[in-house]
């Protein structure tokens, strides 16, 4: 009955979160008219922040039933830290989210909840490796590529974006048609690539955190990848989150962008220079996750 229960409450949770973190996307990644108000967008606002609390709850059953069912205590597991941690950081953006007007946290907050219940789905459960599709392998590895596919144009575009502004301060512009594009243009270039791949990223680590067991038994160059992963994923997400609850645009999102495809670009390094006389990790990876090398028959 037990081990039902904590299924149910699994699912459940994995659910609400899933829905609040589309919600949350959806309300960063709209283009909002000058000063119109949609009653759509205000409903939608409201059901976001309703459908996290009950994933919250889900969540904090599970944790409850599946550490009874697998008679292990959470403070022994990582991953069970990191779940008390993000249910103690929803239970607070929901409190102060309409006092402090940060109700654009809800896109950081219920991702990083969704993952970390993910992450509790292995609590004492054996330490080889879960047997993956490769359908789930393939579609993990795909978001990545193509999250880190469209970072880099986001990066380039604030690189030009920041050559642009630094030839305009220093009057250096050719006197006919300049070859670099506005820099409103380009500002919006990089906003929307960083749009269009942040769920592929989100994705990329939702899905690596279901097996990553890594994270509390992996060598230091596993650690690193998983640690700048997350950065890559924090500072994408801060970029996404100060433009629209702080106006950021401009020269501030150009170098986050930047900073976070240097993070992304670091995970791709750590990978490639790993100690040629280790077999290859089954945990390797693209920024935010562990991408899966290696199958075993």
């Amino acid at each position: 009955m037990t081990q039902a229960l904590s299924a149910m409450t699994f699912g459940l949770a994995l659910l609400f979160y899933g829905a609040a973190s589309v919600l949350f996307y959806l309300e960063i990644a709209r283009l909002r008219g000058a000063g119109i108000v949609d009653p759509t967008d205000e409903k939608r606002a409201d059901l976001a922040p309703r459908l996290l609390a009950l994933g919250a709850i889900g969540h904090a059953g599970y944790v409850i039933l599946a550490s009874a069912v697998a008679h292990v205590c959470p403070i022994h597991s990582i991953h069970f830290v990191l779940s008390i941690a993000s249910l103690f950081s929803i239970a607070a953006y929901l409190t102060l989210r309409r006092r402090f007007r940060i109700q654009a946290l809800g896109l950081l907050v219920a991702p990083l909840g969704l993952a970390f219940l993910l992450g509790t789905f292995f609590l004492g459960k054996p330490m080889p490796e879960p047997r993956l599709s490769p359908v789930f392998i393939t579609l993990h590895v795909l978001a990545n590529l193509l999250g880190v596919a469209l970072f880099l144009l986001a990066g380039g575009a604030a690189g030009l974006y920041l050559v642009q502004e630094r030839r305009i301060k220093a009057k250096k512009l050719p006197a006919g048609r300049s070859v670099l594009p506005p820099l409103d243009t380009l500002d919006q270039a990089v906003h929307r690539f960083l749009v269009a791949g942040f769920p592929l990223l989100t994705l990329g680590i939702v899905s690596g955190t279901y097996w990553a067991q890594k994270l509390e038994t992996g060598s230091a160059d596993e650690v690193m990848r998983t640690i700048f992963g997350y950065a890559t994923w924090f500072l994408i997400a801060g970029v996404l989150l100060l433009r629209a609850a702080a106006g950021w645009r401009g020269r501030r999102a150009a170098y986050g962008t930047i900073a976070g495809l240097a993070c992304a670009t670091a995970v791709l390094v750590i990978y490639l220079v790993r100690p040629s006389g280790l077999r290859p990790p089954s945990g390797g990876s693209l920024p935010g996750s562990s991408i899966v090398t290696e199958t075993r028959g």
